[in-house]
């Protein structure tokens, strides 16, 4: 039994240290800074499949105690708290055997109630809207690019023009940081659901690997809440309302994406259908990514798929 002991908290203090180890290059290397940032929770989630959620727990505890100690409380905060209960969620959905959708799901949802108490405690300590720091920083970005066109000799009406479209684009950058937000949390997440399925299958352990691209199929409820955000974005814009508008762009952009992925997928499915060589698949992908109306046709394909069922891979009870 002692033994048993020993083993977890062995392998907890030494992956606590590589967890403070990934803090400390986040903060002082540039260049893959910010990538080791996004995969702290690796770690975490190596120890909660190994030795449970309990251990996963107290390495987080332990790291950001250590973290504010020898850098900064609020570099823990940024780090541990940010990034820390992804590492627990994906540890404990991994062990338990968790579908890859299902465990993605779990660990969007605390990537996005993290990122919260991030902004939570940055207002209620530190008394700061980061969320307004951006704006600003975005802002003054705007300003300086408009003036470094004016030194190159631009006519004042084109700089004009151009600094309505970027004012435009920095109110709709508000509007949609909630959405934002959301799709930041899946990539993060997704992220970390790669990395560590790729470290567990070193060391032995078996993830369910997500299925073929051409076989994802997203639940129908993107469907409806697409139809809901054209409903809010009308009712919204003709009644002036602005909390119902704003929440039909940001609506309608989840959803799109939403529709996106599904209808890339349909179209690698008719890619493998048809046995189109990688050649013609790169030319179709550039194509729709630089063409609007392209994009759009995978959009309505996506939504199609989504309501008929083309490719025929959902259950009779799926939603």
């Amino acid at each position: 039994m002692r033994n048993s002991g020993i083993r977890p908290m062995v392998e907890g203090g030494v992956l606590a240290a590589v967890a403070i180890m990934f803090a400390f290059i986040s903060a002082y290397i540039p260049v893959i800074g910010p990538f080791v940032n996004l995969i702290w929770p690796v770690p975490i989630i190596l120890l909660g499949v190994r030795h449970g959620y309990k251990w996963s727990i107290m390495a987080t505890v332990v790291a950001g105690i250590i973290i504010a100690i020898l850098m900064h409380p609020l570099h823990a905060v940024s780090v541990v708290v940010g990034f820390g209960l992804i590492g627990i969620v994906l540890g404990h959905a991994f062990r338990a055997g968790f579908s890859p959708a299902r465990a993605i799901g779990w660990g969007a949802v605390a990537s996005l109630v993290s990122k919260a108490a991030v902004l939570a405690i940055g207002a209620v300590f530190l008394s700061i809207n980061p969320l307004n720091i951006q704006g600003d920083v975005m802002a003054q970005a705007a300003e300086q690019a408009i003036d470094f066109y004016r030194r190159l000799g631009m006519k004042e009406e084109d700089l004009a023009r151009m600094g309505e479209m970027m004012r435009t684009m920095l109110d709709l950058f508000k509007v949609i940081l909630p959405a934002g937000f959301v799709l930041a949390a899946v990539v993060d997440t997704y992220l970390n659901f790669v990395v560590a399925k790729a470290v567990l299958g070193r060391l032995g352990h078996r993830i369910a690997p997500f299925p073929p691209f051409k076989e994802w199929t997203l639940p129908r409820v993107f469907l409806y809440v697409f139809i809901i955000a054209i409903l809010a974005l009308y009712w919204g814009q003709s009644r002036d309302i602005k909390l119902l508008y704003n929440a039909g762009v940001n609506l309608q952009m989840l959803s799109t994406v939403a529709l996106l992925v599904q209808g890339m997928a349909v179209f690698y499915f008719l890619a493998d259908k048809y046995n189109l060589s990688r050649f013609v698949r790169g030319i179709i992908l550039f194509l729709i990514f630089s063409n609007g109306f392209l994009m759009q046709v995978v959009i309505f394909a996506g939504a199609f798929d989504m309501a008929l069922d083309y490719r025929r891979l959902r259950s009779p009870h799926s939603v």
